[in-house]
Order: C-alpha cells, then structure tokens, then sequence
C-alpha cells in the first residue's frame, strides 16, 4: 500500500520536487547550525533582519506576478508575461533603493542588500514558476540546491577569514548563483515584452491586484516582520536565538510543503478550469494537505524528542532558549503545515479575499505578540505568537475545507 502511494506521489513529480528541496534544507539546517554556532548568536541575529528585509521585499518588488506566469495557458502569453514580469520588477527596485535614504534604526547597508537580494530571489523564483509551468521539475530542483549550497560553501569560507558579515555576504552569493543558473534554464523562453498584452491579460484576473498581492505582501510582513520588530526591543542574541528556532521549524514546511505545493498549484488549477467534478478538487486538496500534516507531524515531534537535547549538547549557554522557543513554535507551525501545501487554493477558487482577512490577522498577531512580548518577556511573545498562529491557520484550513465541501455539494 505505501509503494504504490509512493509512486503516485512520484508519478506527480512530487519526489522530483522534494530531492531539491531536502538536499537544500539539509544543507539549511545541518550547515545553518554549525554556522550559528561558529558566527554566535549576536551576529545570526544581524543575518536573521537580512534574510526579513530580503524576504519582504521579494513579495513588494515581485507584484504577484508569478500567478500571470501559472495561471496563463497560451505558451506565447507565458513567455510574455514571464518577460514582462521581469522588467517591471527592476523598475520597482530601483525606486524601492530611494528607501535607503530614509532613516530607519536598519543599518543602511543590510537594508540595500536585503532589497537587492529580494530582486534576485523572486527573478529565480519566477523561472521556477516557469519551470514547473513547463513541467521541467529536475531544473527546478537543480536551481533550489544551487542557492543553499553555494550560500553555505561561501559562509564555511568566511568563518576561517573572518569576513565581517560573512553570513549576508555568502548568501548574497549564493542568490546570484541561483539567479545566473536560472536565467541559463529560461532564458530561451525570455521575449521582447510587449506590455500592451501583458496587460490586456492582467485585466482578465483582477482579483490577483485587488486581493492576492496585497494578501500575499501582507502575509509577507507578517512571516518576517517578528524578527525586525525583536530588534527594536531585544539584544542580537536573543533575536538570534529566536531565528533559530524559527529556522529549525520551518525547514520541514519548506522541505515537504514546497514540493507538494509546486505539483499541488498547477494541477488542482487543472481540475478547477476543466470544469471536472467539483469533488475531485475537495478529494485532492484534502489528500494533499493531510499528508503534509501526517508528514510535519511526525517530524516535529522526532525534532522535540530527540533533536531538542542534542541541540542542548550543541551549542552553549548563549543558546539556552533554543529548545523552548522550538516546542512553543511547534503549535503553531503545526497547524500553519495544513496551510502551506495548499495555500493557492483561495486563488484558484476565486477567494482571495478570505487569504487577504486572514493575513491582516496574521500581521496584526505579531503586533499583538511583540506587544506583550516587550512587557512580558521574550518567552511570552513567543508563545503567544505561535498560539495566535496555532488558532488562525486552524481556523483557516477548515474554512478552506468547507469552502470547497459547499462547492462540491452545489
């Protein structure tokens, strides 16, 4: 019975999708805590408002265009809005760098990189839009090893010559990298944009510029925003323990969620645009996201369990809150890992409006949880963000599910 599961999951490109993406988290997570320890926790701290900025202005700068790419079915409209998506893009992170002459408490040089490294990360990100859009999985894979593990060869280097910021700097390396391969794989596919079309086609899907790209940047805030805000009220240390943690957490959503994601999108928007059976889409979303569940469940108790005391053994006392940050955050991760897999759903079905309220909700609980946080303690904001993470992505997943339940029985 679990053979041939497993070569349904294959038979859907899933396997090709995850050996990327667990060669590449293995490296994260293995490499990341060697480094963690190496660089210390003042100075992961400094990486961790990088990799925020970074991952915040991959969405602002990126405008939600990777869904022209995956929703679009004409061959010539995909190259076409993949080039036109990439010129605009630039357009919007030259202006974007206006902000570095604007004072903010972000050392202007971690706020130039940040932004410059969300600009290379969603251009590689769209060409493996592209790529999956093309059924081309083995590249899609080759491009998402090809950043964790240049990123990881250069910080090891620079531990040894003691290279200031060494952790930005590699990863920065490790972005481009990711960015030439990317273009060497799609760059056949790149045209001369004709925007007038671009648009006539963006015009057909407005409900992606009315509520997915707000939703999506919200969302974006709200998933990077804790470590920016633990700055403002915290040592480096503890905020470099907090990212950690959260690192730790998170690998297993981006390792196993990723690559079900990437199968999942395309082919639940199959379903949905042939105007298949209404409860073949409920039957595959829920499939999906409960064996993502199972998967992340199991994971996060093996990390509690077993990898929570080796940590202990690990790393020394500047590191002291890393097991209770990793058991309070499971809650919250857990229920976020029925989400992640299946999260374009709200997109495909025409309901980006409930993604929009919902990461207000998310955004709105890290202000809720720094605020108690800075009266209470590091401890309590923690905990209270993963319960408000914990109830929010619950409650959203079964809205999800009764969504496409009533959708089924009309």
């Amino acid at each position: 019975m679990f053979l041939n599961k497993l070569k349904r999951i294959n038979n859907n490109h899933i396997t090709t999708i995850f050996k990327g993406n667990f060669i590449s988290k293995f490296v994260l997570v293995i490499g990341g805590l060697l480094l963690a320890k190496y660089y210390g926790s003042s100075e992961y701290g400094v990486y961790s408002i990088y990799l925020s900025i970074m991952g915040i202005f991959s969405i602002v700068l990126g405008l939600a265009q990777e869904h022209q790419i995956m929703l679009e079915g004409n061959d010539e409209d995909i190259s076409n809005n993949f080039s036109a998506s990439a010129v605009i893009s630039l357009a919007v992170t030259l202006i974007s760098f206006l902000l570095v002459f604007i004072p903010f408490s972000i050392p202007k040089d971690i706020l130039f990189l940040g932004i410059f490294s969300g600009f290379i990360y969603l251009l590689t990100n769209n060409a493996k839009f592209l790529l999956a859009k093309k059924k081309l999985f083995k590249l899609v894979s080759v491009l998402t090893i090809t950043d964790s593990v240049i990123s990881f060869l250069f910080q090891v280097v620079f531990v040894f010559f003691k290279i200031e910021n060494g952790l930005i700097i590699g990863s920065l390396i490790g972005f481009i990298a990711a960015f030439i391969a990317a273009f060497y794989y799609s760059g056949k596919y790149f045209v001369k944009p004709d925007f007038k079309r671009y648009f006539a086609n963006a015009r057909t899907r407005p409900e992606i510029f009315k509520y997915t790209y707000p939703s999506t940047l919200i969302n974006a805030l709200g998933n990077n925003i804790m470590p920016i805000l633990i700055s403002l009220y915290f040592i480096d240390s503890l905020l470099g323990v907090y990212s950690l943690a959260v690192k730790i957490m998170s690998v297993p959503l981006l390792m196993i969620s990723s690559s079900i994601a990437t199968v999942y999108y395309p082919k639940a928007a199959e379903i949905y645009n042939q105007g298949k059976p209404k409860a073949e889409l409920f039957a595959y979303t829920k499939k999906m996201s409960l064996m993502n569940f199972y998967i992340i469940f199991a994971l996060y108790v093996l990390i509690n369990v077993v990898g929570v005391p080796l940590l202990q053994l690990f790393f020394n006392k500047n590191w002291e809150h890393l097991g209770l940050f990793i058991f309070l955050m499971s809650f919250g991760y857990l229920t976020r890992s029925l989400i992640n897999p299946i999260s374009d759903i709200l997109l495909i079905v025409k309901k980006s409006n409930v993604a929009l309220v919902f990461n207000i909700y998310l955004f709105l609980a890290n202000i809720a949880a720094i605020f108690i946080g800075k009266e209470k303690g590091i401890v309590y904001l923690v905990g209270i963000f993963s319960l408000l993470l914990f109830l929010g992505y619950g409650f959203l997943y079964f809205y999800i599910m009764f969504i496409l339940r009533k959708n089924e029985s009309d």
